[in-house]
């Protein structure tokens, strides 16, 4: 048994289980921040960031469940550069008709990457697709299809630099394909 105390609280005894599962969920939160901290410094986008930005930029949004990442797998034979570049990143959000809003006028405004407050990032049911971060348009096109999966039938706003990054007949055929279904539309603003 572990004991762990907090100033103002009672003494809080951990199992050696809670403690290794603890670890666990620690190990993935830094390998986490490492592969998107790694994917975005190989961007220009993100290389003048400085520290400070990654509390919005990767930590607000990761332990928020915002943030999806997908790394190839390994394959023998694969092309060494293939097999060595960074993971390919969503970032992403669910948010009210307000927060939509705010989106929507920093779009307008210029400005990137969108700044959402902590408690904007899971707000609402409208989802936004803030941004994709991968090391060429196949995968980050292939990151886009994967997404769509995870909105699901929900409505699925992209951000025009994502728009841009993608292969822009697939992503015709993705908003064709919502359009044609009853749910509400795939919508790419221009």
């Amino acid at each position: 048994m572990c004991e762990i105390s907090i100033e103002g609280s009672d003494l809080v005894k951990l199992s050696p289980e809670a403690l290794a599962m603890i670890e666990g969920v620690k190990a993935q939160m830094h390998s986490s921040i490492g592969q998107v901290v790694l994917a975005m410094s190989s961007v220009p986008r993100y290389r003048n960031h400085s520290l400070a930005d990654l509390a919005h930029l990767v930590i607000d949004p990761l332990v928020r469940d915002c943030i999806s990442i997908a790394s190839a797998k390994p394959i023998e034979d694969a092309d060494p550069e293939t097999a060595l570049a960074p993971a390919a990143i969503a970032i992403w959000a669910s948010v009210s008709d307000q927060v939509d809003k705010k989106i929507k006028e920093q779009i307008e405004a210029g400005a990137f990457p969108v700044r959402l407050k902590v408690m904007d990032w899971k707000s609402g049911d409208r989802v936004w697709l803030l941004d994709i971060i991968a090391p060429n348009r196949d995968l980050a096109t292939a990151m886009l299809v994967s997404f769509k999966q995870i909105a699901k039938a929900q409505p699925l706003n992209i951000h025009p630099i994502v728009a841009g990054l993608v292969d822009p007949e697939i992503l015709e055929i993705l908003m064709q394909a919502d359009s044609a279904q009853e749910d509400p539309p795939l919508s790419a603003l221009n």
